[in-house]
């Protein structure tokens, strides 16, 4: 059971990684440019881009957490910023084929999804912990 339980762990690590992976070599910003240039902007690049892929990969943990342990319902409010993000990894990736001008502030973007996911689980979690402790509650009759 531990094994299993580890091995969906993996798969989901390594799917979320091989998106970002995608989106790291669709950029052709900083990644290459420090590795062979000691620049310290394109340094700085490179840390800001860690960063943000360690921040969105945080809140969409949160996200997976919450689907695991939440019922039907709730697990579904807490699926959609997923689909969103999916949807707009997809999209920059795809415009960043087409033009290379396009999505420029690309990192901007995910680093917004991860933060505005942020809000949105935690008030999720506060609608959840309320409309818990109101069916808890019991009206007293008079």
């Amino acid at each position: 059971m531990v094994i299993q339980r580890s091995h969906k762990i993996f798969t989901r690590l390594n799917l979320t990684s091989s998106i970002f992976g995608l989106l790291i070599f669709n950029s052709n910003i900083a990644i290459a440019a420090s590795t062979n240039n000691a620049d310290p902007m394109n340094n700085w690049n490179l840390i800001i881009g860690f960063l943000v892929f360690a921040a969105t990969i945080g809140s969409a943990v949160l996200n997976i957490a919450a689907i695991r342990h939440w019922n039907r319902n709730w697990g579904l409010v807490s699926v959609l910023p997923l689909f969103g993000l999916l949807f707009w990894i997809v999209l920059i990736v795809i415009s960043r084929q087409l033009d290379e001008n396009s999505h420029g502030l690309w990192l901007l973007e995910i680093f917004s999804w991860a933060m505005l996911n942020m809000i949105y689980m935690v008030t999720a979690m506060t609608a959840k912990r309320i409309f818990a402790k109101r069916d808890n509650i019991e009206p007293t009759k008079s």
